[in-house]
């Protein structure tokens, strides 16, 4: 998503507009949610999707049509074979996009810039979308920016795209505020950074070996911190909406680790090792006074069971049960 403000922001920066396609509603199986979008630029070129196949085939083709003089629309699209108006796929669903052109306006190119500022500092935002008119705005730090809806908002400001009642206005998460704290820089953390960052997640990578902390290995990372694994606290904030990822060189790196972090009771918390090195694993935290409950919580050995072998395989399997962690959060 955040590629996709910003080709945007530099589309209209040039001068050229962008007709933006919105999943606004999604009902029973489809293949994509609330939030989705496909951006249409002027030399036909796209960014995002709305659900591929004929969806996405019609909606280009949607797009291309919109001038300046269309005004913002809406359109249904039946996924389920038993109804009439059916248009080929067969999810069982129903999924309602909204089709909107954006100017190279003066007030439109300041608050995409304001929202690419937002993506580049992490900051929570979320943004809103008249449905009436396709005007945009953003919530950020208690103030809204570019619209001013005359009822109160906050009820809307949910982890999940959200439209009001008379459907007059959507609103939706912007970014994403949490980080995923990968602790150890070798071939696994090197591949995850990669896998990390193409699926939306916000990467630190924390290492004490200067040959590892070079942030040319990380695609990807926001940052990578070299300091000791004993100085944790003195180097990052971690809160509970964040992830840590632990894949020191040994046990004793990890163990130095998990007892600076335990405390801060991340959101996710997972550990790679073999069953012999959780047992350890375990009962050094029990020695170090963390309850059963809270080490219980612990993913380790870290990544869902798909029989992952190489760094990039373990990776997938680390990333994947990031997904379902975010998406349980949700």
């Amino acid at each position: 998503m955040k590629t996709m403000y910003k080709r945007i922001y530099s589309e209209l920066k040039n001068g050229r507009d962008v007709v933006l396609a919105s999943i606004i509603k999604s009902e029973g199986s489809t293949p994509r949610k609330e939030g989705a979008k496909m951006a249409y630029f002027e030399d036909d070129s796209t960014l995002g999707t709305v659900g591929g196949g004929k969806i996405e085939f019609d909606c280009t083709n949607i797009c291309k049509d919109i001038n300046s003089a269309t005004a913002p629309f809406t359109k249904e699209y039946i996924l389920d074979h038993n109804e009439a108006k059916n248009i080929g796929m067969v999810c069982g669903g129903k999924t309602t996009v909204f089709f909107q052109r954006i100017s190279s306006s003066e007030d439109t190119i300041a608050l995409f810039e304001k929202i690419n500022d937002i993506f580049e500092k992490n900051e929570r935002a979320f943004l809103i979308t008249s449905i009436k008119n396709g005007k945009i705005g953003i919530y950020h730090d208690n103030e809204v920016f570019g619209l001013s809806p005359s009822f109160d908002i906050t009820p809307f400001l949910k982890n999940t795209p959200t439209m009001t009642e008379d459907k007059s206005y959507f609103f939706e998460p912007l970014s994403n505020s949490e980080f995923v704290y990968i602790f150890g820089g070798g071939h696994i953390s090197q591949a995850l950074c990669r896998m990390l960052s193409l699926t939306d997640f916000n990467v630190i990578v924390y290492e004490n070996n200067g040959n590892f902390s070079d942030i040319r290995l990380f695609d990807g990372a926001k940052r990578v911190v070299k300091a000791d694994f004993t100085e944790i606290n003195e180097n990052i904030n971690i809160t509970h909406n964040d992830y840590c990822v632990v894949l020191t060189r040994g046990h004793e790196s990890d163990n130095e680790v998990l007892s600076q972090i335990m405390s801060k009771h991340p959101s996710y918390l997972g550990v790679i090792g073999s069953k012999k090195k959780v047992t350890f694993m375990k009962e050094y935290l029990l020695s170090c006074g963390f309850s059963k409950e809270d080490i219980e919580k612990i993913h380790s050995p870290i990544g869902l069971s798909i029989g992952a072998v190489t760094p990039a395989e373990i990776a997938v399997s680390i990333t994947a049960e990031l997904i379902r962690h975010r998406a349980s959060k949700r």
